[in-house]
């Protein structure tokens, strides 16, 4: 038998991503990044075309270890397979409204440290909210998402989700680079999950279905959006291609580790940088960093030059219709909307109910078949002061917030102070933390006309 093991690296594409990844290495160096590590795979049948483990083999920075398959924390690129699994078990819908807002009892921020209040998941997901799919988690149930995350080979971790809580959605979970191609390529390529190809006659693992087709579809759909990822990253940066390429990245606790994953409907790449003793970088962001890289390969791959326009898309969820849904704008606006974005519905799902009479005329009344909704705020009363127990501890002296709206009605936000505090139910109370000083309260209904007077009080 011939005793050469023939592997499916192409020595070009190899050649090409080594010195790539080199010359993005360098550039990183001021920032403490020390090493890199770039998986290169043919989407269609998941033949590895480019293995770059470490930036060079017995060199300085741990150059001998094989940073693709080292364990590392993954930051946000766990995200998409939680949104896959709510959807697929209709947790989830991509017009269902997301609450991107404060949650101190729950220790998790988003690491801008700002909050987009309401939010359709494509926009939850595209712009890396972490309050959203920290939620989304809680949803699905951590053992659920722990269980899901093994059946993609993401871990064989034998130990309680518990473990790791609600943060495996923002990245306390470890896994690896070939991993990760490995599960996205699950994304890639309809829900099916294969086996990544090193080498000719390799045993591979019969392909397995782990998602439906629509589901693997729409969250490839929600990652190619360009528009869905602002405000958190700028057009015609280093997430944007001249044809489609959907992608997530990743950014650890501390900036210990950078990645991203991207694919085009040939090309799947996954790049990581960071530090072989788990040091911190300079703000080395999986953006800026390991998205950079994937460009600068699948560019090269495609052939593709700046300012090339390719018009075909991703395939569209063959069970779902699109609906345009209206954003309304806080006054008049050319086209009377700030932004309309179109969304897919299951095709025998009746449409949102925010998308008929949320546009707003110049004169200002809403453009359709029925007012907005009524909404107002019961508690508390107007002009209330409110004075705080010196007794109580802080944690728990609050100021209940109750809603009354008019029938259909099915979610509202609370706004206290012009910023979004909470998405609830009309018939949920809320509960505020008493602050001192003046204070203003008001309804909306998300992603829609519709709002309260507002109610001013006073804390003592």
């Amino acid at each position: 038998s011939d005793p050469r093991l023939r592997t499916t690296l192409d020595l070009r594409v190899q050649e090409t991503v080594t010195a790539a990844a080199r010359r993005q290495l360098r550039a990183l160096s001021p920032a403490g990044a020390q090493q890199v590590a770039v998986v290169v795979a043919r989407r269609d049948n998941r033949e590895v075309l480019a293995d770059i483990g470490s930036a060079r083999y017995g060199g300085a920075n741990g150059g001998s270890i094989d940073f693709s398959r080292s364990v590392r924390s993954p930051g946000s690129t766990l995200k998409p397979f939680i949104y896959a699994l709510a959807m697929q078990r209709t947790l989830l819908s991509p017009t269902d409204v997301m609450a991107d807002m404060p949650e101190g009892a729950s220790g998790i921020s988003n690491a801008d440290r700002t909050f987009l209040g309401p939010v359709l998941p494509r926009q939850a997901l595209a712009n890396s909210r972490n309050i959203p799919a920290t939620n989304l988690l809680r949803r699905v149930g951590l053992d659920s998402g722990f269980r899901y995350f093994r059946e993609l080979g993401l871990h064989d971790l034998d130990v309680p989700a518990e473990s790791f809580g609600l943060s495996m959605a923002i990245g306390s979970l470890p896994t690896s680079l070939d991993r990760l191609v490995r599960a996205y390529g699950a994304l890639a390529d309809d829900g099916v999950l294969r086996d990544l190809v090193w080498y000719r006659g390799q045993p591979l693992a019969p392909p397995r279905r782990v998602l439906s087709a629509d589901i693997a579809r729409l969250v490839t759909l929600f990652l190619s959006d360009p528009m869905a990822r602002l405000p958190s990253f700028p057009r015609y940066g280093t997430t944007e291609f001249p044809f489609p390429v959907a992608l997530k990245t990743g950014t650890s606790q501390g900036y210990r580790d950078a990645w991203v994953v991207a694919w085009s409907q040939d090309y799947m790449v996954g790049v990581w940088f960071g530090r072989p003793d788990a040091g911190t970088m300079r703000q080395v962001a999986g953006a800026g960093s390991a998205a950079k890289l994937a460009q600068d390969v699948l560019m090269t791959l495609h052939g593709a030059r700046p300012g090339d326009l390719l018009d075909a898309g991703f395939p569209t969820p063959r069970a779902y219709r699109p609906v345009e849904l209206c954003v309304p704008a806080g006054g008049p606006s050319p086209d009377f909307c700030r932004q309309r974005l179109v969304e897919w519905v299951r095709a025998d799902a009746a449409a949102p109910a925010m998308v008929p009479a949320v546009a707003r005329s110049p004169d200002g009344p809403a453009i359709g078949t029925a007012d907005p909704p009524r909404l107002s705020i019961t508690m508390p009363e107007q002009n209330a002061r409110i004075w705080r127990n010196p007794e109580m501890p802080p944690a728990l002296d609050r100021l209940a917030l109750k809603a009354a709206t008019a029938p259909g009605v099915s979610q509202v936000v609370w706004y206290v102070d012009g910023l979004p505090f909470r998405t609830a139910r009309p018939d949920e109370t809320v509960y505020w933390p008493l602050a001192p000083g003046a204070h203003r309260f008001q309804l909306r209904l998300p992603l829609q006309d519709g709002e309260s007077r507002p109610v001013r009080i006073v804390v003592e």
